[in-house]
């Protein structure tokens, strides 16, 4: 990572991705446009949160950080005549899917073949990141897919599909405070319980190092392995070894956020 000490403009590398920051931390988080309806928006709590940030990161849009444009969701539609049933072959993944540790994998909807080929461009790839935009206690609620079918699609999801940086790291950085803070910041500031793609192609992603970023990757796929357990157990209808696995997978994905957070506040140099 690189600074121009003498432009008026900063240049930072980040191995295959270079960025402009125009401003300081404080500055992108202190745009508050006149169109924020509720008055939450406006609460000092956010900029205390973020005013935590470690100067020595940087910060750019997620916007910024993608590949191709946010997959903005749809839903299998009754009146097309398209349908959600067990007799049907392609996953169809939901809000219920979307558990603190990882994907559900033991309860899966399907849909009829017809919804699968209206919404084929949400066909899932390991590596997406879902978001929840819609409903009270439901917004920010994210998702990483670490499997998928051959066929599957997506319900009232936006997918988060190849940024630039590492997708495991954006992944665990939009449950630490830092982006849940935004989050919740930019859902006090509309009149609907949604969010929209601009919305959250507006949300502040932290530049860590590459380094540190592959340390969250190889913790996350730690913890993972756990939640699979738990899935595994759950569909044998196992509760007890259910119940094992997945409290250790919510214990050790609470400390790497926890972890990631010290990082970005400048208390720790890495997670591991």
């Amino acid at each position: 990572m690189r600074q121009d000490l003498n432009a008026s403009k900063s240049v930072y590398e980040c191995d295959f991705l270079t960025v402009r920051v125009d401003k300081q931390v404080l500055d992108l988080f202190a745009e508050k446009p006149s169109s924020r309806w509720d008055p939450a928006f406006w609460d000092p709590k956010y900029d205390q949160i973020l005013s935590q940030i470690s100067k020595s990161y940087n910060l750019v849009p997620l916007n910024d950080l993608l590949t191709i444009p946010i997959i903005a969701p749809d839903h299998v539609r009754a009146s097309k005549e398209e349908y959600i049933g067990r007799k049907y072959s392609c996953e169809y993944r939901t809000l219920k899917d979307l558990l603190f540790t990882g994907l559900n994998h033991a309860d899966i909807n399907y849909c009829s073949d017809n919804a699968f080929q209206r919404l084929k461009r949400s066909q899932l790839q390991v590596g997406d990141i879902l978001f929840a935009g819609s409903g009270i206690g439901a917004i920010g609620r994210v998702g990483f897919v670490d499997k998928v079918s051959k066929k599957s699609c997506v319900g009232d999801l936006f997918i988060i599909r190849e940024p630039k940086i590492n997708n495991y790291y954006l992944y665990v950085f939009l449950l630490t405070l830092f982006g849940q803070a935004q989050i919740e910041k930019i859902y006090h500031g509309i009149q609907s319980a949604k969010i929209s793609t601009p919305e959250i192609a507006e949300i502040k992603i932290i530049l860590i190092p590459n380094n540190i970023q592959s340390h969250i990757e190889a913790e996350y796929k730690k913890m993972s392995a756990y939640h699979d357990k738990a899935m595994e157990a759950n569909a044998k209808g196992n509760e007890a070894e259910y119940r094992k696995n997945i409290e250790t997978a919510e214990t050790m994905l609470k400390e790497l956020i926890a972890k990631t957070e010290a990082v970005i506040r400048g208390e720790r140099e890495d997670v591991v």
